[in-house]
Parts: structure tokens; C-alpha cells; sequence
């Protein structure tokens, strides 16, 4: 990867008629070789905010999903800590 940025960012712009000999040694496969650096800009950020935007999504299913602990005001300590010295 950062070689192909290298590339595209950094050689091709450097020598431009580095552009043209891709454009005219590779055919139909040239794009590849020779894209629009805004692509290579804007597409590493689009991906950072999707995967930001899908662990924020699993960690609101994970909240809404996950039943609420037991309360507790409801929960006896006495009978745990009788049934701690009758075990010793």
C-alpha cells in the first residue's frame, strides 16, 4: 500500500512523463496505475468513519441488547454471608 501511494502521490507527480508512458504502455488497465490522487485522499477517510460508525453501532445494539443487572436494594447480603460461615 505504501508503495502504490508512493507511486501515485509522490513519482507521478514528480515526473509527469512518467503518466504518460503508464498511460500508453498499459491499455485499459492504466487507471489502475495512474488514478486521481484525490481517490487515494478520500478513500482512506471514508473507510476511518465507516468502521468508527460500525463499532459505535455494535456497542449501541451491545447497550440495548444486554438486559439490566438485578437491582441491589432487592438482593439479600445476610443469606450470603450465612451461608459463607456455615461452607468454613
Amino acid at each position: 500500500m505504501l508503495l502504490y501511494y508512493t507511486w501515485v502521490l509522490v513519482l507521478l507527480r514528480v515526473f509527469p512523463d512518467l503518466a504518460s508512458w503508464v498511460d500508453a504502455s498499459f491499455g485499459m488497465f492504466a487507471p489502475l496505475f495512474n488514478p486521481d490522487s484525490m481517490i487515494l485522499i478520500i478513500l482512506p477517510i471514508w473507510i476511518g468513519v465507516v468502521v468508527i460508525m460500525v463499532i459505535a453501532m455494535w456497542i449501541g445494539y451491545t447497550m440495548v441488547t444486554t438486559p439490566a443487572p438485578e437491582p441491589l436494594e432487592d438482593f439479600d447480603f445476610d443469606e450470603e454471608e450465612a451461608s459463607e460461615k456455615k461452607e468454613e
